[in-house]
């Protein structure tokens, strides 16, 4: 790989941000290609910049933006001076691009001959084509290069610092660290060009996997093939974790440089009928099914800039189909604030379309009882749990993905549920010589929620997983300890429902009750001092039960930022 060079982005945007009060002016954002990565910060890695370079094109390159490319000679000091920089970082990067592509930027735009044209010349095509048959010979650029530079206003460049590659146990884990830097290139009154930073912002991609996973179903190997909407690609289990983190990373970056002020999508209220808003955005900018947009108003601040207010918010109902016919409209309906009339300003809320949700509560109807907890297979007869847990203290995280988008059904996810629950039960501890050791269920789940309602809402989930009974400790016989871990699993099922209140557009209070069905277990395992032993009798556990009525209280928040990718693989099948 020649010089472990990240095929990452650099941008130049080629329009100004200049229009009315409340329209989203398209920025047509140009190229420079590839970027310098630093020789050996990637060290361990195969690096494959084919598929870093798909993903920033996916959740960097957004509809709302226009592409071209700019001269390569523009970047080649900056990559000279790059190589030279002791560490990858911000700041070392920042101070090299501004010494480099963006002063020949400068320098060229403020050449007295551009100066005069810049205003006028790109009014009239004849009228540049004129002037830029001799100018841009002079510049050593083409004519369409310097049309791009006489209108430029934005620089980006997401960038990588450092990855690593690690091993433990029978985990292979590959974590990428950097970020994203924006440049905003102004012109003042009198045409003077200058460079200004607008955003520094840092993220990271994680991913974890057993390199030798199989499929549960059809014991094939796992990490073959990564997806991404209707492509697949043949990969080994690093490339694979390598992917899964990069594709976290640059949509990471997708969602920061969407909250930049001028990149965020607006437009007036064109249409308004109680709480239910039309306003000429659609798919042609990206706008999906469920996307938040806060209602502003602008006020002038104590310096007398003006500003925008936030007075509500609303979530999209009907994304309008804009491609061919501009007054297909996008109708959202508010959730927040006074109802506003039309003529009111709607700003985008950029979100990664995935909820994250934490509830703790009480779980009763169990039954655990202390023969479930014996440790009788190796031949002690003492158990960890003196008497039956009928209750536990209940928890549980989801992560939940928002299908809206793909599937034309408002509020309905796709959830990642993590539970886990202590037994309340007193434990089996009468001398030195029995376990000491906690209990503890995890309880994995994979589900389906539906939402309905506005700012106080209902909601419906079902799910279906596993419960894994599991008691690690320590046994101590004749001053020896003897380390064990006791696993016994069984499938369930849980259905319940959760009321909701909106605080802000991303934090909600929640309380949840649900009855998860727990059947008997299918499998059990003992490691008692690093020998494994299955437990093929499972007659004793029949009985055991993990499931229960659960009640909790909690809250859900929209994220801007998840390190892991989690249904990632969705992404490109948004539709609605």
């Amino acid at each position: 790989m020649k010089k472990l060079i990240i095929n990452s982005v650099l941008f130049l945007s080629v329009s100004l941000l200049i229009g009315q009060q409340g329209k989203y002016v398209r920025k047509s954002v140009s190229s420079l290609e590839s970027v310098w990565f630093k020789p050996g910060s990637v060290a361990g890695l195969n690096f494959d910049s084919k598929t870093f370079d798909k993903f920033i094109d996916f959740y960097v390159e957004v509809d709302r933006f226009d592409y071209n490319v700019l001269p390569g000679n523009l970047i080649q000091d900056f990559r000279r001076e790059a190589n030279s920089i002791d560490s990858v970082n911000a700041d070392a990067i920042s101070d090299v691009l501004e010494n480099t592509v963006t002063s020949k930027i400068v320098d060229i735009l403020n050449d007295p001959d551009v100066m005069q044209k810049r205003g006028t010349a790109l009014k009239d095509e004849s009228a540049f084509q004129s002037f830029a048959a001799t100018k841009a010979k002079s510049l050593g650029l083409t004519t369409e290069e310097l049309k791009t530079l006489m209108n430029s206003a934005y620089i980006y460049l997401p960038y990588i610092h450092s990855a690593k590659k690690e091993t433990e146990d029978k985990y292979l884990s590959i974590t990428i660290y950097g970020g994203i830097l924006w440049w905003q290139l102004k012109v003042d009154g009198s045409g003077n060009a200058s460079v200004e930073k607008v955003l520094e912002a840092k993220t990271s991609g994680l991913s974890s996997i057993d390199p030798n996973g199989k499929n549960p179903l059809t014991d094939e190997p796992l990490y073959t093939e990564f997806r991404f909407g209707n492509e697949k690609w043949s990969t080994t289990p690093e490339q694979y974790a390598q992917n899964d983190a990069m594709l976290a990373f640059c949509k990471n970056l997708g969602v920061k440089t969407k909250e930049i002020d001028a990149f965020k999508l607006s437009a007036q209220i064109v249409e308004a009928s109680g709480r239910k808003y039309g306003f000429p955005l659609g798919f042609a900018e990206g706008v999906h099914l469920d996307d938040g947009f806060h209602i502003v108003e602008f006020e002038e601040d104590a310096e007398g800039n003006e500003v925008a207010v936030r007075k509500g918010f609303a979530r999209v109902s009907k994304t309008g189909d804009n491609k061919e016919d501009r007054n297909n409209y996008t109708y959202a309906k508010q959730l927040m604030g006074r109802k506003v009339s039309e003529g009111t300003v709607v700003m985008e809320h950029p979100r990664l379309g995935m909820q994250a949700r934490l509830n703790m509560g009480l779980t009763v109807g169990s039954s655990i009882q202390p023969e479930h907890t014996s440790l009788s297979l190796v031949g002690i007869n003492s158990q960890v749990l003196a008497e039956e847990a009928t209750s536990q203290i209940a928890g549980n995280l989801l992560l939940s993905y928002n299908l809206a988008p793909i599937i034309g059904v408002r509020q309905t996810f796709i959830d990642t549920d993590i539970g886990f629950s202590i037994p309340l039960a007193e434990y089996d501890v009468p001398s030195g010589e029995t376990p000491s050791s906690a209990a503890m269920v995890l309880s994995p789940y994979f589900g389906l929620t539906k939402k309905f309602g506005g700012r106080m809402y209902a909601s419906a989930t079902l799910g279906a997983g596993v419960d894994m009974l599991t008691i690690a400790g320590t046994y101590t016989y004749s001053s020896t300890d003897y380390d064990y871990t006791l696993a016994i699993m069984a499938l369930g099922f849980k259905g319940g429902g959760e009321l909701g209140m909106m605080l802000t557009p991303d934090l909600s209070l929640t309380a949840s009750a649900n009855f998860k069905m727990g059947l008997p277990p299918t499998a059990g395992s003992l490691t008692w001092d690093e020998t494994d032993y299955d437990i093929a009798d499972l007659s004793a556990y029949e009985d055991l039960n993990m499931g229960g009525v659960t009640a909790t209280i909690g809250f859900s928040y929209e994220l801007g930022e998840l390190p892991i990718n989690l249904f990632g693989f969705l992404d490109p099948l948004k539709k609605h």
